[in-house]
């Protein structure tokens, strides 16, 4: 469903929304930098308790972008993002470890194109742009998406699998400012409140792609 443009500030959109609806029923999904998340979660303290989830996409326990350790959603605001990993509610990073998985091969392109709609038009142009801007500047045969995985998590967790781990993002280091520091060293304790995804069902994600775009036709 949509809606309209929000008259509002996002950050009191935010707040408002999850205020108006019953506790456990709001999940997040900021897939940019965390700034109206934390911005909210500071206006309004009761918001934490009252999100049933915080999926986003940003970060990585092994890769960066922006830096060699961290990834632009998090190091452009590292203040913002630090507050929405200590809050205690329930937080599952989608960070490049597991989005560039989701690399839009040819074959994942040619799915697409002959869906023979304006939009799957749209998407392998969207594909060319970012195949050469890949190759170009990060060494990618095929360009991964992002955003996207973050909701097919949400539709159906079976294609991202994640795993329970504390993640602290940090502030003061003179190489590693924004990096999301996770530790897999052992099993996380049971009160845990941050998960990492991990490995994505390729062929799962893309046909949930592909059939989303049919639907749009």
């Amino acid at each position: 469903p949509s809606t309209a443009l929000a008259d509002a500030h996002a950050i009191d959109f935010i707040i408002d929304t999850i205020m108006s609806h019953e506790p456990g029923t709001i999940t997040l999904v900021p897939t940019g930098p965390l700034t109206n998340i934390a911005m909210a979660a500071r206006k309004e303290p009761r918001i934490v308790e009252r999100v049933k989830e915080v999926v986003l996409m940003g970060g990585g326990y092994h890769e960066g972008n922006w830096s060699p350790v961290a990834e632009f959603n998090i190091k452009i605001d590292p203040e913002a993002a630090h507050i929405v990993f200590e809050e205690p509610w329930p937080v599952t990073m989608v960070g490049l470890d597991l989005t560039h998985q989701a690399l839009a091969t040819l074959e994942v392109e040619a799915e697409i194109k002959a869906l023979e709609t304006p939009v799957s038009e749209f998407v392998v142009g969207l594909f060319g742009f970012f195949r050469k801007a890949y190759q170009a500047n990060q060494g990618f045969d095929n360009p991964p998406v992002h955003d996207p995985c973050t909701i097919a998590y949400l539709i159906d967790p079976d294609i991202v699998q994640t795993r329970k781990a504390p993640v602290h993002v940090e502030l003061a280091g003179a190489l590693t400012t924004g990096m999301t520091v996770t530790d897999l060293r052992e099993p996380a304790d049971a009160s845990c409140h941050t998960q990492v995804a991990t490995t994505l069902d390729h062929a799962g994600f893309w046909c949930l792609v592909t059939d989303a775009l049919k639907n749009l036709a």
